[in-house]
């Protein structure tokens, strides 16, 4: 009885020592570039990759990175996290994803992630996208992405992007969403080729700011939108573009666009097109290249 109870012991000793991954709190322990996982998980250094960074393989598990970095070397297809497989309700959060070809990839032409939340995370620096989420209902929130080739990109319904900045994405867009009902509020997007960009119907954008980006600031094309207590401020486009019916426009602030080099007179604050339901609302909008400022001008 004493050997068999040493023999178990030892067995129980080599197989905590040959499986690490199993920390005290029941999650797994990211340890390696291209690791997958099943479970919750956490990293618990920094990691530096020459392909993928975390492979998800599992629906409803959290990714933690707990303030660490994972840093790979902008390989085509390397992503930081990757759950192109498409599995649902993933979460994503608190750490740093930078030189990857994508940072967050949960996006394929035959997949789809849904629920996939992103929570105060940073990625930066890589060659295409720093996320492409194709999925209904992602949430991005407290996230930063910063000189990437494109900030993020949601392509599905009921995204919800709150407090997110998006900088420095001069060949692309820091915020677009393609897909109905998306929510975008207390985001910043600054020096991108465009600020932020909705395509689809019944857009709620509150509290955004769009700065000195090279095209537009905000542009929604779809009907029903409704654009509050937003900020627009020497965009080389329009400030606020809507192409579509029934649009809400309240409160809103659009100074200084419309001169992406010289005055030609033809750049706007705020501008609605293509509607039948004319827009409603009482905006600010001064100093913009053209001085009507609005269209239509009683917007402003």
């Amino acid at each position: 009885m004493k050997l068999r109870a040493s023999l178990a012991a030892v067995v129980a000793l080599v197989l905590v020592t040959v499986a690490p991954q199993a920390n005290g709190g029941g999650a797994t322990t990211i340890t390696t570039c291209g690791q997958t996982v099943t479970t919750d998980a956490v990293l618990t250094q920094d990691l530096v990759c020459t392909g993928s960074g975390v492979i998800v393989g599992a629906s409803g598990i959290t990714v933690d990175l707990k303030g660490f970095t994972i840093r790979g070397d902008r390989g085509l297809g390397d992503y930081g996290i990757d759950d192109s497989g498409g599995f649902d309700s993933v979460t994503i959060k608190n750490g740093v994803l930078r030189n990857f070809n994508e940072c967050i990839n949960a996006a394929t032409n035959v997949t789809i992630a849904d629920k996939l939340t992103v929570q105060n995370m940073v990625v930066s620096a890589n060659a295409s996208r720093g996320i492409i989420v194709r999925g209904n209902a992602a949430k991005i929130q407290s996230t930063i992405a910063s000189g990437n080739g494109e900030g993020i990109l949601v392509i599905g319904d009921l995204a919800s992007i709150k407090s997110v900045t998006a900088h420095g994405h001069t060949g692309g867009t820091g915020v677009r969403v393609v897909g109905n009902s998306a929510s975008i509020q207390s985001t910043i997007a600054d020096g991108n080729g465009g600020g932020v960009t909705v395509q689809g119907s019944s857009a709620s954008i509150k509290s955004v700011t769009a700065s000195g980006n090279s095209g537009n600031g905000i542009y929604v094309d779809g009907g029903s939108p409704s654009i509050q207590s937003s900020t627009a401020i020497g965009n080389g486009g329009p400030g606020i573009t809507v192409i579509g019916d029934d649009a809400s426009l309240k409160n809103n602030h659009a100074d200084a666009n419309g001169l992406p080099n010289a005055s030609d007179l033809t750049g706007l604050g705020i501008t609605v097109t293509n509607y039948t339901t004319p827009p409603a609302g009482k905006n600010t909008a001064r100093g913009n290249d053209d001085p009507a400022e609005c269209s239509p001008t009683y917007l402003c």
